[in-house]
């Protein structure tokens, strides 16, 4: 049966209304315009794209069979004949048995249809839970990314929706290696190239030092002492002290006197000129040439200082910090070397003797040029990347997508085998579907060669001119026409007799044929399944004479009947509403739901109705002109169908002339006047429309309707 329907952004229905059906019957009452064919018209045709968002639940297979106007236009109104409807109906004991074993055969595999579509559904479901679950775990992407500082937003272009997403990074192949890179990398790029202001980077020279050549100049190594010739010489090589001699030479004057100088050591006259010139031989032409090409290389090596000058790599966007601190560290030492030498040459030059070993740069500036080599490396790809900007951005969100397949793929690969587990499952159960789907078509088959041995046409014929017999119609019938049609035939016409009936005739006959289709079948092949009925208004264009008739006609065949699984009926008439509820209420706790369907300014809504909360046509009209939130056109006609009824019907006199009193015929009353008047069916008069109005004038003219003729108890009981 059907549990549940689901009206949802159709019609009036604004909002989700949901209705439960927990009863075989359900009756539901609704005025006209309330939204009752919208729920017959979705049960007659689910497909129709317009009712995509409503839905039902039911707990097995049925057959949905649906009287309402859809049902005459298709049944009736294009053609004067009728589809034939089969019976089983023929004496025939041995094949309606073998129909009934073929049938419970059927039902069995239906039974096991259910079940292995049910396991179907069971294994798609974790498959669809397992896969959203890693959907909803890879959607983190979008949320990282996509906010904050969004550098690499630029990635997700395209991809914003869960689904896609997901899918994108599913077709990505898992990368063999960790990347070496990571997602701050990526918007060091791209923070480095976007923007107008990105300019390329001049690559960084290479150092040369020429100091390297002094560095390793022997001379520094050598003892430089002069001339070894003479006794002065030998004494003072035997002494060791030919720096400290020279120094002293530097005291003695130009030209010494045959008396002597004094000793620039002892201070004594000890120095004369003989002395001096043997001393004076001592420090030679050599001595002065290695004393000038030291002094030579010291100027030399000073001039090199400019040269040891080096920037600030810090600020080219490409290195990181392991090169600068490399490249600090290079620089530094080879200044700090640099400095020391500087010290060394000077002590050579003072004690030309002691031979000096300088350090040399050759290593420190090697080892710097190899790290300029390396920024230069990157530098030259980065301006590659600026000529080539689209290019680059192609190939940071390539390398995006690898770092996050990486880092997602764990979750994929345990989704992957989960999934192939779960399709391994489903292919056996639809290899099961398959297997029992061939056996029911098979049964199918049996059942419909069977029942092509006892169909009868004649027996819904029968039915038809029977009911129509005794509900009292007697001036046409049914016959057969052709092999399996029918058709109307009057007593005094056989044309097209169907035209020539009125809408109460047309919808007997209907209604009728209906409850015959019912109770069989609609051709030959069809196989017999559970039944649920829904009846929209079957009374609508009846005269009263036939309610009571109908009303029986539904409970016998259908709300009393084993046959039917659920029967849902709607209709605009308490009488007829009333006629078809139980009045025993255990009865009615366990067979009946009761329903009215509403409608206001928001929209259709169907709510639970109590046995005790039925009413009569009056009583209904009373509760819509107080809700102030119906729509204007429903309130102004229920106004008019209170002020006819009451005062054609009850008291049985003309309200007209009430008007002519003062306190009704001002201009304020006019519109509220003309509608009750020119628009009354009574006078058959139609040519007022209204669209929106004073619903308190309008209200405050009923009351003085009432009030004016004498009759304000009445009003102030109904109205409260």
């Amino acid at each position: 049966m059907i549990t549940e329907i689901h009206m949802d952004d159709v019609a009036s229905y604004k909002h989700p209304v949901d209705i439960f059906l927990l009863n075989k019957v359900t009756l539901a009452y609704g005025l006209n315009g309330s939204g009752k064919s919208t729920i017959s018209n979705y049960l007659y045709n689910p497909q129709d794209q317009k009712y995509g968002r409503c839905h039902i639940k039911e707990d097995s297979e049925h057959d949905v069979l649906v009287y309402n106007q859809l049902f005459l236009r298709d049944y009736f109104y294009e053609e004067d004949t009728l589809k034939g409807i089969f019976s089983l109906s023929k004496e025939n004991k041995e094949v309606l048995e073998a129909i009934d074993r073929e049938s419970k055969k059927l039902e069995t595999l239906d039974g096991k249809y259910r079940e292995a579509e049910g396991k179907k559904v069971v294994i798609e479901t974790q498959k669809n839970v397992s896969k959203n679950e890693v959907i909803d775990k890879v959607w983190e992407i979008k949320q990282k990314y996509s906010g904050g500082d969004r550098v690499l937003e630029f990635c997700l272009e395209g991809l914003k929706r869960k689904e896609k997403l997901f899918e994108h990074l599913s077709t990505i192949t898992q990368p063999g290696d960790t990347p070496q890179f990571s997602t701050d990398n990526l918007k060091a790029e791209v923070s480095s190239i976007a923007g107008d202001n990105a300019q390329p980077i001049d690559e960084v020279v290479e150092f040369v030092f020429d100091g390297i050549r002094i560095e390793d100049d022997p001379l520094f190594e050598k003892v430089i002492v002069g001339s070894q010739e003479g006794s002065v010489a030998e004494f003072i090589a035997h002494m060791g002290n030919s720096d400290w001699v020279r120094k002293g030479l530097g005291y003695l004057p130009e030209r010494i006197p045959s008396s002597g100088v004094p000793c620039p050591f002892c201070q004594k006259d000890t120095i004369t000129s003989g002395l001096a010139d043997s001393i004076r031989n001592v420090f030679d032409d050599s001595y002065d040439r290695d004393l000038r090409s030291l002094e030579s290389c010291q100027n030399s090596y000073i001039e090199l200082e400019t040269e040891i000058s080096f920037g600030d790599i810090s600020e080219i966007g490409v290195v990181d910090k392991v090169i600068v601190q490399r490249w600090k560290a290079l620089t530094e030492s080879i200044v700090s070397r640099y400095r020391e030498n500087k010290l060394l040459i000077e002590q050579k030059i003072s004690s030309p003797s002691t031979p000096v070993k300088l350090l040399s740069s050759s290593t420190d500036v090697d080892a710097l040029n190899v790290l300029i080599r390396q920024i230069n490396d990157l530098i030259r790809p980065y301006n590659e990347k600026l000529k080539n900007k689209k290019q680059s951005f192609d190939d940071i969100k390539r390398r995006f997508w690898i770092l996050m397949r990486f880092q997602y793929s764990q979750s994929l690969e345990v989704l992957e085998k989960s999934q192939k587990r779960l399709d391994d499952e489903l292919a056996l159960v639809l290899k099961d579907i398959v297997g029992i789907n061939s056996e029911i078509s098979s049964v199918k088959s049996s059942i419909s060669t069977l029942r092509k041995k006892t169909v009868n046409v004649q027996e819904a014929i029968d039915n038809i001119n029977n009911g129509l017999a005794e509900i009292g119609v007697t001036g046409f019938s049914v016959v057969p026409y052709g092999e399996s049609l029918y058709r109307v035939l009057r007593a005094d016409d056989d044309g097209n007799a169907f035209y020539s009936l009125s809408e109460g005739e047309k919808t007997v006959i209907s209604f009728l044929y209906f409850v015959e289709l019912c109770k069989g079948q609609k051709s030959t092949s069809d196989i017999p399944k559970k039944k649920i009925v829904v009846i929209d208004d079957p009374i609508s264009s009846l005269s009263h004479i036939y309610v009571f008739n109908i009303g029986q006609l539904i409970k016998r065949t259908f709300c009393n009947s084993p046959a039917f699984e659920q029967v849902l009926v709607l209709t605009h008439s308490l009488y007829f509403f009333y006629e078809l509820t139980y009045t025993k209420k255990s009865d009615r706790d366990q067979l009946q739901h009761l329903f009215r369907i509403i409608k206001n300014s928001e929209g259709s809504n169907v709510v639970r109705m109590k046995y005790e909360e039925i009413q009569n046509d009056y009583q209904t009209y009373w509760s819509i002109v107080k809700d102030e939130s119906s729509p204007p056109a429903l309130v102004a006609n229920c106004m008019r169908n209170i002020i006819e009824y009451f005062f054609n019907f009850v008291q049985k006199r003309d309200f007209n002339n009430v008007f002519q009193k003062p306190l009704l015929s001002g201009d304020k009353y006019q519109a509220f006047y003309r509608y009750m008047n020119r628009e009354s069916h009574s006078l058959g008069q139609n040519i007022f429309d209204i669209k929106e109005f004073d619903y308190g004038v309008f209200r405050e003219g009923l009351r003085l309707v009432f009030e004016e003729c004498g009759y304000s108890e009445h009003y102030k009981a109904m109205i409260k």
